[in-house]
Formats: C-alpha cells, sequence, structure tokens
C-alpha cells in the first residue's frame, strides 16, 4: 500500500521558497536565512515538491562544514536545531513500521544529506555536539540506525549514519550518554552480524566499531545499559561467535547463517577479512569490559550455550594467536613472585578471563550437570593445548565449588583428576596455576580427600611448595593445608619425604625435605597469602604429628627444623588482622611446647621469641641458677581448620612477642576469647616445661616470662 504524508499534503502551495534560491547562489552569509525557513517550515521543507531542494541545500551545508572555520562560524545552534528537526521528521517517514511512502528515494537523499551535514558540523565541535544533543538530534540519531535502508544501501546511508554518531559521541560524555539511553548500542550490534555483509556492508564496518568503541568507552555507563536490557550481552556474545565462525571456517551453525558463510565465502578478499576482524576485536573487549564490570551481567549469560561459544572463541584464539599478533611462547623460566603470569595471547586471555567470570557466578553451578559442557570440558583438560586445558580446568574449578560436585567429580571422573595432576606437576606456568586451583577446591569435601591422596596429589603439592610462581605455590601449600586436615599422615609423610634433585623452577638442592623448603620460603617471603597460608600448614604438620600420631615424632625432631619462629611470626604481624590464625598458631605453639625434649627444644625456642629481636642475636644464653617455676597440665583449644577467617580488625601492628602475649592475657583491645584462653594455655605449658627440661633457657627470655608475663596469668 502506497500513501501520502502529511507534509506532501500540506506542502505544495508555492514552488519558490528560500531553500531554491539560495541554491541558485549558496553563501555563508544567508545560511541564516535557509535555516530559518526550514525551522519555521519543516512540513513544506519535506513536501514532495521541495524535498529534493532540501535534501541540496543539506548537501551544500554539509560540504561547506567541512571546512573547520566555517563549522566554528556555524556552530550557533541554528543549523543543528533544523538538522535535529528534519532529521527526526524523515526518520518518522521511514523508521520501522511505517508503510512504503510516495517519493521514497527522494526521503532517502534527504536521510543522508542531513545525516552528512551532523557528521560534518559536529567534527571536532563540541559546541555543535551541546547544541544537537539540546534540541534532540543524538535521540533522533539513535533512532535512524534502525531505518531499513541503512542496510540495503549500506555505503550511502550506514555511513552516513555511524559516521555522525561517531563525531556526534567523540569526546562528548553528554552525547555519548545520551545516544547510549536511547538505545543506540543495539543497532550497533545488529549491525556487526555475519547474515549483514552484504551490498558492500563490509566497507562500514569500520566506522561501525569505531562508533561502537566510542558508545561503550565509558564501561560503568555500558554495562548499567547492559543490565537494563536483558538479551544485548547474548546478542553481542552471538554476533562474536559469528565472525569467528566464518574466520574459522566454522559450519557449526544453523542452515539459514550457514548459506550465508558459503556466500561470503566465494566472495571473500581482504578487504572483507579485515572487517570481519576488525569487528570482531572490537565485540571482544567491549564484551569482556562489560562483563567485568556487571556481575548481572555475567548472571545473563550463565547457560551452557553460551560457554560454548566461548570456549569456540578461544579455540580460533588460541589456534590462530589472534587477528593481530601471534601467539607468544611460555617463558622457560618461572617468573619471580613480584611479576603476574604471563600474557602471550591478549584476545585468548581476555576470551578466557569472560569464561571464569561467567562460570565463576553461583547462578552457573548449574551448568556443572550439563553433560554436553561436561564433557567439552573433560576433553579440553585431556589433551595437550595448554591454553585451552588452563581455561577447561579454571571453568571446571569455578562449577565444581561445592562439596557435592566436588565428591563427584573426584570419584566418577578420576582420569579427569589425573590429568589436571599431570598438568599441575608438569605444564607450563598458566595451566600449572589453573589444575592447581582445581585440584584445590577438589581437596575440600571430606569425602574426595581419600581420593586426592590414592591419585598422588600430596606427592605433587609438595614438590611445589617453594615454587618461584607465587600462585601455583599458594595452590601447592592450600592442598596440602586441606588434606592435612583429613589425611594426615599422608600429607606428612609427603612433606617429610626426601627428595633428591633440582627444582625446575628454583634449581635449588630437593635434598631437604618439602617441609624444610617450605619454612625456608616462609622464612624469605614479603607476600602475606603465602607466609599466613605457609604458616598454617606448619602449625597443622605440627598438630597431625603431636596429637593425631601422623608419623613417628623422632622422624620430624631428626630434622631439627625450627617450626617455632614462623608460627610466632604469624601471631604477631597478621594475628590481630585475623584472629584465627593467631589462635591457630598459638595452638600449635602450645602442642609443640607439650611435646619438647632433647631432640625437640620447642619450649627453649618460644622462650627466646619472647626476646625483642635486637636483644635476642647474639650469643649461646647461659644458663640460669633456677629454672623451676609451678606449672599444670597442657590446654588445648583447638579451631576448626577449616572455618573461615574473622573480619579485619584495623589496629596497630604490637611491636613484639611478649606484647603480643600481654595484650591477649590482659584482653586489650580487640581480642579474641578463645585466643586468650590459648595464650593461657600456652604460657601454663612453659612453666611445666621449665620444671622437667634440663637443658637451661635463654636467661634474657627468662626473666621476661617471670616478670612480665607469669603475672598477668593470674
Amino acid at each position: 500500500m502506497v500513501i501520502s504524508t502529511k507534509a506532501q499534503r500540506e506542502g505544495d502551495a508555492s514552488s519558490d521558497t528560500p531553500v531554491t534560491q539560495w541554491l541558485d547562489a549558496p553563501t555563508e552569509d544567508s545560511v541564516k536565512t535557509v535555516v530559518t525557513y526550514m525551522l519555521e517550515h519543516p512540513s513544506q521543507s519535506i513536501s514532495s515538491t521541495h524535498i529534493v531542494a532540501t535534501a541540496k541545500a543539506f548537501k551544500q551545508l554539509a560540504d561547506m562544514c567541512r571546512d573547520p572555520d566555517v563549522r566554528t562560524r556555524l556552530a550557533d545552534g541554528a543549523l543543528a536545531a533544523a538538522s535535529s528537526l528534519l532529521l527526526e521528521r524523515v526518520v518518522a517517514e521511514l523508521g520501522p513500521g511505517t508503510e512504503q511512502i510516495n517519493g521514497h528515494a527522494e526521503h532517502v537523499f534527504l536521510l543522508v544529506q542531513v545525516l552528512r551535514c551532523i557528521c560534518n558540523q559536529s567534527a571536532d565541535t563540541d559546541a555543535a555536539r551541546t547544541q544537537l544533543l539540546e534540541h534532540g538530534g543524538t535521540a533522533a540519531l539513535a533512532r535512524a540506525l534502525n531505518i531499513d535502508d541503512v542496510w540495503r544501501q549500506p555505503v550511502p546511508v550506514a555511513q552516513a549514519a555511524f559516521g555522525a554518531v561517531l563525531n556526534v559521541s567523540l569526546d562528548h560524555k553528554l552525547c555519548t550518554q545520551a545516544l547510549v539511553d536511547a538505545c543506540a548500542i543495539e543497532p550497533h550490534i545488529s549491525a556487526l552480524r555475519v547474515h549483514g555483509l552484504g551490498n558492500g556492508a563490509h566497507s562500514v564496518w569500520p566506522l561501525v566499531c569505531s562508533s561502537l568503541d566510542n558508545l561503550c568507552e565509558d564501561a560503568e555507563a555500558a554495562a548499567t545499559h547492559f543490565e537494563q536490557h536483558a538479551g544485548l550481552a547474548s546478542n553481542m556474545l552471538q554476533a562474536l561467535a559469528e565472525i569467528t565462525a566464518q574466520l574459522a571456517n566454522i559450519a557449526s551453525v544453523s542452515g539459514e547463517v550457514a548459506e550465508q558463510f558459503v556466500q561470503i565465502k566465494e566472495q571473500q578478499d581482504a578487504d572483507v577479512t579485515a572487517a570481519l576482524r576488525g569487528a570482531q576485536r572490537t565485540l571482544l573487549w567491549n564484551l569482556c569490559e562489560v562483563l567485568e564490570k556487571s556481575s548481572v551481567v555475567r548472571l545473563q549469560l550463565c547457560e551452557p550455550v553460551y560457554m560454548h561459544q566461548m570456549f569456540d572463541i578461544l579455540a580460533y584464539y588460541v589456534a590462530t594467536g589472534g587477528p593481530d599478533e601471534p601467539t607468544q611462547p611460555e617463558p622457560s623460566v618461572a617468573q619471580p613472585p613480584s611479576r603476574p603470569l604471563p600474557q602471550g595471547n591478549r584476545n585468548a586471555d581476555a576470551t578466557a578471563q569472560m569464561i571464569v567470570g561467567v562460570s565463576g557466578e553461583d547462578a552457573a553451578l548449574s551448568m556443572f550437570d550439563d553433560s554436553g559442557l561436561q564433557q567439552r570440558l573433560f576433553a579440553q583438560l585431556a589433551q595437550s593445548e595448554s591454553a585451552l586445558a588452563a581455561a577447561a580446568a579454571l571453568c571446571l574449578g569455578n562449577l565444581a565449588r561445592t562439596d557435592a560436585h566436588c565428591t563427584q567429580l573426584a570419584e566418577t571422573h578420576p582420569d579427569v583428576v589425573q590429568a589436571a595432576i599431570a598438568w599441575f606437576e608438569s605444564g607450563e606456568v598458566r595451566v600449572r596455576h589453573a589444575a592447581s586451583g582445581l585440584l584445590k577446591n577438589l581437596c575440600v569435601p571430606a569425602p574426595a580427600k581419600a581420593r586426592m591422596v590414592e591419585l598422588g596429589l600430596p606427592a605433587v603439592a609438595a614438590r611445589n611448595v617453594d615454587t618461584a610462581v607465587v600462585p601455583v605455590q599458594a595452590n601447592a601449600i592450600g592442598i596440602l593445608r586441606h588434606l592435612a586436615n583429613g589425611c594426615a599422615e599422608p600429607t606428612v609423610q609427603a612433606l617429610l619425604a626426601q627428595e633428591p634433585g633440582k627444582s625446575k623452577d628454583q634449581g635449588q638442592d630437593q635434598g631437604q625435605c618439602a617441609l624444610a623448603r617450605l619454612l625456608t620460603a616462609v622464612r624469605s617471603t614479603d607476600i602475606d597469602g603465602i607466609r599466613c597460608e605457609g604458616t598454617r600448614l606448619v602449625a597443622a604438620v605440627a598438630k597431625a604429628v603431636y596429637l593425631k600420631r601422623a608419623c613417628d615424632a623422632q622422624d620430624l625432631e631428626a630434622r631439627g627444623l625450627d617450626l617455632v619462629a614462623p608460627l610466632v611470626r604469624l601471631v604477631v604481624l597478621d594475628g590481630q588482622r585475623h584472629p584465627l590464625l593467631q589462635q591457630e598458631s598459638l595452638v600449635a605453639l602450645t602442642v609443640l611446647v607439650a611435646a619438647s625434649s632433647d631432640n625437640a627444644p620447642y619450649a627453649h625456642a618460644v622462650v627466646r621469641c619472647l626476646v625483642p629481636e635486637t636483644a635476642a642475636v647474639g650469643t649461646v644464653s647461659e644458663p640460669t641458677e633456677d629454672n623451676t617455676i609451678e606449672g599444670d597440665t597442657i590446654e588445648v583449644n583447638d579451631a576448626d581448620d577449616e572455618t573461615a577467617e574473622a573480619d579485619d580488625a584495623e589496629t596497630t601492628a604490637p611491636d613484639s612477642f611478649t606484647n603480643v602475649l600481654k595484650r591477649l592475657l590482659t584482653q586489650s583491645g580487640p581480642v579474641w576469647p578463645q585466643s586468650t584462653m590459648q595464650a593461657k594455655s600456652l604460657i601454663t605449658q612453659l612453666t611445666t616445661q621449665l620444671n622437667v627440661q634440663s637443658s637451661p633457657f635463654d636467661p634474657a627470655g627468662l626473666d621476661i616470662l617471670r616478670t612480665e608475663i607469669l603475672p598477668l596469668t593470674n
């Protein structure tokens, strides 16, 4: 059905207007007259009689605005107002949901010229951009992107439309936000769909990508828009997956799109390939930033179909090295602790980050039960490509966060666990980190611990307690600490086992046991996480040996390891920030003091630690005349090893072990009652050892114990 418009019915009265007169002799001085006429007679300006003349006038204005000086002089608001008004009128005639009109070609001609005029007048001119915003030009621009003719004739129409959006929004936060609020992002994503690659549309894609980058530059604002429009993120991911599939010649898509792939393949050339790669890059990084900013958007992608698409994209980047850069080999020598994991392929890293972010949401846990996704993750973990295996391990570790899932994975898929252990043992840095994180999760539930031991995990973890790769080291220590609480005997045996040879990470002599290397690492590190977690493992070993009889105590004592110093250091440095760690260390110290003997002078070491460092350094202490103090039996207030840490307390760190004990005993400041009880147990046990030990104690430490500590216990 062909209809006439209101503008056509109203506007045929005159054949001569200021617009047509101006076209005969266009000058900058007479622009105001022409623009004023358009503002006062918009319907007549786009009538069938005058629409072509109006379009030609805008073409002339657009050409004039290419001169920076001219567009600066014309940025008084009138041109922006006329452009916004007529754009709104013509979009209303051509927009989605309207019927075919008489003079359709003329309306498209006017649309293109108005868009060109807006594009040129807003180039590097904030004043013109502000005027367009005030007169509603940004909203009309956003609606113009949805006109069908944008892609029926992409070269003239889409170029003008997306060029106008780009120039209006460039470096102008208010215009950018107005365009985002007017839903201008959606047509950009629709434009970058493979099925739209026809009629030379690929030549417009670089412009679309630049415009989309600009609209999403404020990641926070873009994320808010994505949150408010469910389905936008999935559409962007779908467009990215289609482009990636085309570039990789993957045909595992619907029949309609597959036919488009064949057609594009026949006409594919360097320009099309470049357009596809540019669009792929734009979609990837904008989606990655939005997902990083918003958990709400991540929740929108918590479905197996989207996870499959992300892994398809990752597989492409891993296979090709990305469109812009080849895959860089992993360094042969592990990075020092102060450096992050190596970045070999930025596009693959970004895709892996999306996978980790989405799979880390609680709503994603249900995806673990999807057989298709599960089998894909298992297959990728078992293959030889480390980047895909790392992503699979990270995703699987996130999905298997519940005790039920961990137990199921450990009990029913031992081959998967063995593959993860193999990567942990000898993989590259990235996959070692991912695999060890997965294995750490699997060691938490009690039913899975025995299977982890059967598969040889304690020995592998023990070999990595002093690796130079900090995330792997942290996971190795965490694995052993979890296993020590439930499978103490094999865990302690792994830590005490002698393994001659060289560490591939540090080149250190491994003739000493893993526990000795752990103590060295804890003593030398400046990383709080390693020191705290490593010391917790030392505490777990002490309790396992002397309370649970996990091994012959003489086997531990024969090595002459200093177990006391790291425990005291944890009490002093981290106790008030993390009361649970303080209590664990006090428990372990109490256990060690109770187990003191001539072969294990733990009580002597604790007494020496009462002396400030400046006084404790020196010659061997002389014996005192009398070490006898009335004592009592041991009292241990153990805490659950797997409970969460208490909230941080902002306090000043104490300056010595003695001061910490005094604060605990007097309950000065924020102190856990359990820690106070455990400190009293420690002092009580020290007094008992002073009665039974024959070797002399440090005189300075003993004096502090008698004069400063013991009076507080009463």
